[in-house]
């Protein structure tokens, strides 16, 4: 499944939250140190200069609840009374030191007559950035809760005219050529989009009106001939003058001409796609097998060893447009011949009708168009793909179904299914 503009959206609008709220902790953490560092710095200063008031040049300790100072004269090198914490560091000093217990602040520098040490215990300083930290946590915390809820409702919201637009798109039904998309979004986008989807139906109007005068006009001048030669039979028949080869020859002229009639109505009507009055009767197929196999033969009667009709018991008798299932037929059997040189079989099965090739297999944009139910060939076309298109025409104006088998070298097996 594709992923939605919403998710995107969603997705690019949290992660710049989250990014400005790391970095916003980030900062805090470094501006709250730094405040630190200041702070324990001017303690420290402030320590020093109280206790360097009160240096007499001997060693001296003074400890309080919050701070450790020692002054050590430079004629003294014995540091055994030097507080543990002091020893070993050297002069100036100034850092960070932890113990066991506690952290300490320490500050080694020269005075008036000898080395001052202050050691300035950090824990309250700690525990104040602790407790400073974790409520800058829940903040942002509550900070991503809301940027998500925020983001989500945005998404929707930037989102919701498209899909509006995409379901009105999608209702727009081709029978009612008149339907647009409304072209009320306050967004230029959308708006601009509408506009060009409805000059595209515009111009797509104007073509199918054309398109149908054109049929309109193309039925005529096929007509027309076709009548004028059917009159023409009547007057030689109504002659009486015709011997009997010639009477044959002008029945099977009758007989093209009237299926050239039915098979023009037909193709009109599929290309209309208007329910036009059904013209339905009793075909035994059968029947309408042999018949378009011998009107094949006739006219290529080099193809009767590739061509035969398999015995079956079973023998449909369907209700349907004879013109319809003919054309159909003649189809299939066209498109299976000039497939193969190989033989050609007709079969009837329960399904429906079966017919079988030894050819290499149907050409692959022949079967996408059979297994997309492509309404019009793609590509180049050719006799077979134009052929198999009216079939597939056909099929969908009878409720018919048509499946292709192929595989290379094994022939094509292109099963007609019925309707029950």
């Amino acid at each position: 499944m594709r992923p939605s503009i919403k998710h995107h959206i969603f997705q690019q609008f949290f992660l710049l939250s989250l990014l400005t709220i790391i970095s916003l902790v980030g900062l805090v953490e470094l501006l709250s140190d730094d405040l630190e560092d200041n702070m324990v710095s001017l303690e420290i200063a402030s320590e020093k200069t109280h206790y360097l008031s009160m240096i007499n040049g001997t060693p001296q300790t003074w400890v309080t609840a919050t701070s450790l100072v020692a002054f050590m004269p430079d004629n003294i090198s014995d540091t055994s009374e030097l507080p543990e914490l002091f020893q070993g560091l050297p002069s100036p000093f100034l850092g960070e030191i932890e113990t066991v217990n506690e952290d300490y602040w320490v500050s080694v520098d020269p005075a008036p007559g000898g080395i001052l040490y202050v050691a300035k215990e950090t824990s309250l300083f700690d525990q104040r950035q602790d407790v400073f930290l974790f409520g800058i946590m829940i903040v942002a915390a509550l900070f991503i809760i809301i940027s998500f809820i925020l983001t989500q409702l945005s998404a929707r919201r930037i989102v919701k005219p498209l899909i509006e637009l995409t379901q009105e798109i999608s209702n727009i039904n081709p029978q009612y050529r008149s339907m647009r998309v409304s072209e009320n979004y306050h967004d230029q986008e959308l708006y601009s989009i509408a506009t060009t989807f409805n000059s595209y139906l515009n111009t797509m109007e104007a073509y199918v009106k054309r398109e149908h005068m054109l049929i309109g006009m193309a039925s005529h001048e096929l007509r027309t001939p076709i009548a004028v030669t059917s009159g023409a039979l009547d007057v030689l028949k109504e002659r009486g003058t015709l011997g009997y080869k010639d009477t044959i020859t002008i029945e099977r002229i009758r007989e093209a001409t009237d299926e050239m009639n039915a098979n023009i109505s037909a193709i009109l009507m599929l290309a209309r796609k208007q329910p036009a009055a059904p013209l339905y009767g009793q075909i035994l197929l059968s029947q309408s097998l042999q018949s378009v196999v011998q009107a094949r033969l006739n006219t290529h009667p080099e193809e009767q060893s590739r061509l035969s009709i398999t015995p079956s018991e079973i023998d449909h008798q369907l209700v349907s447009d004879t013109a319809l299932v003919n054309m159909l037929l003649r189809n299939l059997i066209q498109n299976s011949l000039e497939h193969t040189q190989g033989h050609v079989t007709l079969r009837q099965n329960k399904q429906g009708l079966l017919v079988s090739d030894e050819g290499d297999g149907l050409p692959r944009n022949v079967r996408q168009q059979l297994e997309q139910k492509q309404t019009c060939p793609s590509g180049a076309t050719n006799e077979s793909g134009i052929g198999l298109f009216i079939v597939t025409l056909i099929c969908e104006r009878l409720g018919w179904r048509i499946e292709a088998g192929t595989e290379a070298g094994a022939g094509t097996h292109l099963q007609l299914y019925f309707p029950k």
